[in-house]
Parts: structure tokens; sequence; C-alpha cells
């Protein structure tokens, strides 16, 4: 008798642990950055030396403060690494208000930013938090040693 039940034990442990496959674990594991990406949310905050803290909590579009056209920002990343930036002001019908050419890499799951791509300036690292079919989500730290300090998290929706 203790040998059936040992054998059943075993059995049913073996059964336990082979039911599922490791593709119902990720959805999203060929999740690629490639596409346009439109910001819906901050939140961290920004040390500025002589100015104090910042907290941020952001959803977009925002109102600008100098204009009443709420605003929000797109990244359309490339196959290629090239890319493009730009902002709109979505109370004027998405009027575009900045466009600009950027260039990215992705190594150990950080996103480096080249929005001047033509003199090779570094613009900011982002760590990659979350990136799925439709959401990506960027971490930025940064801390110049002059006592500029930040961490905040930037959620994107992909459109």
């Amino acid at each position: 008798m203790k040998k059936l039940f040992f054998f059943a034990t075993a059995l049913f442990a073996a059964v336990s642990f082979s039911a599922c496959s490791d593709d119902d674990k990720d959805d999203n594991k060929d999740a690629s950055i490639i596409g346009t990406w439109q910001i819906t949310r901050e939140v961290g905050y920004e040390i500025v030396p002589g100015e104090g803290k910042f907290d941020k909590d952001i959803t977009y579009p925002i109102d600008d403060v100098n204009d009443d056209y709420g605003f929000y920002y797109t990244y359309t990343f490339n196959e290629d690494g090239s890319g493009q930036y730009k902002s709109y002001y979505y109370y004027d019908n998405n009027k575009l208000d900045s466009n600009w050419s950027v260039e990215y890499t992705i190594s150990n799951n950080q996103l480096s930013l080249y929005e001047e791509p033509d003199n090779g300036d570094l613009t900011c690292v982002y760590d990659i938090k979350e990136l799925t079919n439709d959401k990506l989500v960027l971490l930025y730290k940064a801390d110049d040693g002059d006592g500029y300090q930040a961490e905040i998290t930037i959620t994107f929706k992909k459109i």
C-alpha cells in the first residue's frame, strides 16, 4: 500500500509540473519596442539645486501652463535604430508642436536615446521595466553630482 501511495504521489507531482508549458507564462515574450509609443503617465521626483524637490504624478495629455492646448508626445522606434520624437497639442486637433530625429540602442535591458544623433551625444538612458505588445514602462534615474537628481517612471501605450 505504501508503494502505491508513493507511486500515486510521484505521478501527481510529475503531472502537476508538466501541465503548463513555458509559453503560458509570457504572452508578450516576442514584444518589441519597434513602433510608435505615446506617453500616458509620469510618476517620480526631481531635485533641482536651488529650487528643491518636485514630485511628479502626471497623466497625459496635460494642460500646459502657457496655453490651453493639452500636451503629449510620442517616440517612434524603427528597426534600424532610428526614430522620431513628436509633441502635440491635444486640444488643438493634435496639432504638431515639435518633431526631430532620434537614434537609440538597447542593451542589457536599457534603452539609450540620442536626441541629436548628428553630434553623437547621449541624451539619456532608461531602464526598461516592462515591455509588452501594448505597454512600455521606462525608469529614468539621474544624479549629475552637482545636486540634480531624478527618478521618474514613464509609461507609454503603443498606438
